[in-house]
């Protein structure tokens, strides 16, 4: 059974997606501060099978780099794109050929440093989607899924994945598909907080010392005593 708070009709008011664009305006995550390539990613909101989810990609193997990672839709930003929001549109056409009439932009972020770029996330709603059905650039994207709001926010999917290189703890989530997890796990989490904090419950995010032979290691949420803190 859907939780209430994950209607359709809750989640998508006018209310709750002015609460939402608000509070994903003001989120502040640290970027590379010197002079780097900027690119956006689409974080598309949809309707699948009468829930609300989030869609992603598994990235091509064809892909120099990550390949075979989930990930949202997007890219480096062109010459020709007029700004970011317009860098996630051409990138979610070129890779799953949604066009951007289809796509309701909420609002953006700010910028996250990922290695040496910086990626801005648009939030945005697109509508039904069937992801089988999407015509899909195989080199660029492997499959496409989508990973409901009830189990992206169900305590017992999700999970903790540890970094060494920045030390940084993040959430997974195992609901869909595929493990959601990294860079794109940490702008779901981003997302959820926005989107349904009456919800998602899970505030544990970490940028703190760990031990040196703690790599990429997974603790289930239930089992982590570290310091909480929002990202």
């Amino acid at each position: 059974m859907i939780d209430s708070g994950l209607q359709p009709e809750v989640v998508l008011s006018e209310s709750n997606r002015k609460a939402c664009i608000e509070k994903f305006k003001t989120i502040q995550v640290p970027k590379v501060r010197r002079k780097v390539p900027e690119a956006a990613v689409l974080v598309p909101l949809c309707l699948c099978n009468g829930e609300l989810g989030f869609l992603y990609t598994l990235r091509s193997m064809k892909l120099s780099s990550n390949r075979g990672q989930v990930s949202f839709p997007g890219g480096m930003r062109d010459e020709d794109d007029a700004d970011l929001v317009e860098t996630a549109l051409r990138e979610t056409w070129e890779e799953l050929k949604i066009p951007k009439e289809k796509i309701d932009v909420w609002t953006t972020g700010n910028l996250i440093g990922k290695s040496n770029v910086n990626v801005m996330p648009v939030l945005a709603y697109i509508g039904e989607i069937e992801p089988e059905k999407l015509e899909m650039n195989q080199d660029e994207v492997e499959d496409a899924f989508v990973v409901s709001l009830q189990q992206l926010c169900d305590p017992e999917l999700i999970r903790f994945t540890t970094f060494r290189h920045p030390v940084v703890t993040l959430p997974s989530y195992l609901g869909g598909k595929y493990r959601v997890w990294g860079f794109t796990g940490a702008i779901t989490h981003m997302a959820l907080e926005c989107l349904v904090p009456q919800v998602y419950n899970y505030k544990y995010f970490s940028i703190q010392p760990i031990r040196k032979d703690v790599y990429d290691t997974e603790t289930s949420s239930s089992d982590s005593n570290s310091t909480r803190s929002k990202m």
